[in-house]
């Protein structure tokens, strides 16, 4: 019998899951030199789930955020937004008209219609025209940087980032009538030999929301003939001695794994004083870089507290002399992770646990 049947039938522990989110496309459209009164800046996000729709994130002028969903959307999530800015101040379902997010030789065109909460019309409509190439940019977005009080590890993938072209291209952006001045690329440099606007897009999103903070009560798994255990969005690898080495993502266009180089241990056969240290790594397409990290157990009788910090922050790939720049190791992209750190505390007699996450000083 090999070694991987032998687990066959046994119970495992997952300390932390994470989940991933179906946002497809998103942009971030600035008008913050001449902002509106209330807004500082349009998201429009489109989610692709079985009710599928637009929203538009409404970045406020006090750090929070407004989010006006379509009405068929069902995401109830308002946690999500723990990560954008100092997190959510009103949610409300409206009608989203005009609505298109499409990218065609390598051209964007990106439009939307909608009614704020202060009986406003916004409209939007970008469309390029250029017939130059531009080169898309792979970024872990940097959202977790400005985040005071996170409630997970905010993974976003961006695939073919662009910043919007100004050369040949329709941009406009009005609120109740007046038309706002959209942001500039805040430096003084052409992108492909190109001048841009601030506005910056994707249409390949991978969103995973990596270890959301919780209490509750953990769950017994069995590993099934292969050492594993799927659960939902996620398939959990275990080695023969119950280590758990690798947790991969089972839908969506891009993969998505959280490597453990040693494996978690099964917390219950700790020593009462035990004490465990390894490293991970969160990886998705080659080309997207990797987020590092190490983590701790420790044991004191029956409590067992987790720590996980991703210290060693982004490592990106950098594919050009604009991307060199821009993900230098001591950019905000490549080190904001480094801030986060996430706690868990686990009774191994009850299974009760509680876990949350915080920034800290670097």
């Amino acid at each position: 019998m090999s070694q991987v049947q032998n687990v066959t039938g046994e119970t495992v522990i997952i300390p932390f899951k994470f989940e991933y989110y179906p946002l497809t496309k998103l942009a971030l459209i600035n008008c913050e030199k001449q902002p509106d009164e209330h807004y500082l800046g349009f998201e429009p996000q489109y989610i692709d789930e079985e009710k599928a729709g637009y929203r538009v994130i409404a970045y406020r002028h006090d750090g929070y955020v407004d989010v006006y969903d379509e009405p068929q959307l069902n995401d109830g999530n308002d946690d999500s937004f723990d990560v954008t800015g100092k997190g959510l101040c009103e949610r409300l379902k409206t009608e989203i008209t005009h609505t298109a997010f499409e990218k065609t030789d390598g051209r964007i065109y990106i439009s939307f219609q909608f009614t704020d909460k202060y009986g406003r019309k916004i409209a939007t409509n970008i469309s390029e025209k250029s017939s130059k190439k531009t080169n898309g940019i792979n970024l872990l977005a940097p959202i977790g940087s400005a985040t005071e009080n996170p409630s997970y590890l905010p993974v976003f993938f961006l695939y073919e980032f662009d910043f919007v072209r100004k050369h040949k291209t329709n941009i406009y952006v009005s609120i109740d009538g007046k038309e706002m001045i959209i942001d500039n690329f805040p430096w003084p440099l052409p992108k492909d030999f190109q001048w841009r606007y601030y506005t910056r897009y994707s249409d390949d999103c991978q969103i995973i929301e990596f270890a959301k903070a919780s209490t509750g009560v953990l769950e017994e798994y069995t590993l099934d003939e292969n050492g594993t255990i799927t659960l939902g969005q996620i398939d959990c690898h275990f080695s023969a001695d119950k280590k758990l080495k690798k947790m991969s993502l089972n839908r969506g266009t891009h993969p998505f794994t959280a490597e453990f180089k040693d494996g978690i241990p099964d917390i219950r056969k700790l020593s009462p004083d035990g004490n465990y240290e390894d490293t991970f790594s969160l990886k998705a397409d080659p080309a997207m870089g990797t987020i590092s990290g190490r983590y701790s157990i420790v044991r004191k009788g029956d409590k067992v507290h987790l720590e996980l910090v991703p210290d060693r922050g982004w490592e990106a790939v950098p594919n050009s002399r604009f991307t060199k720049m821009m993900f230098s190791k001591k950019s905000v992209f490549c080190t904001w992770p480094k801030t986060y750190r996430y706690m868990q505390l686990i009774d191994v007699i009850t299974l009760e646990t509680s876990s949350r996450w915080e920034r800290v000083k670097q």
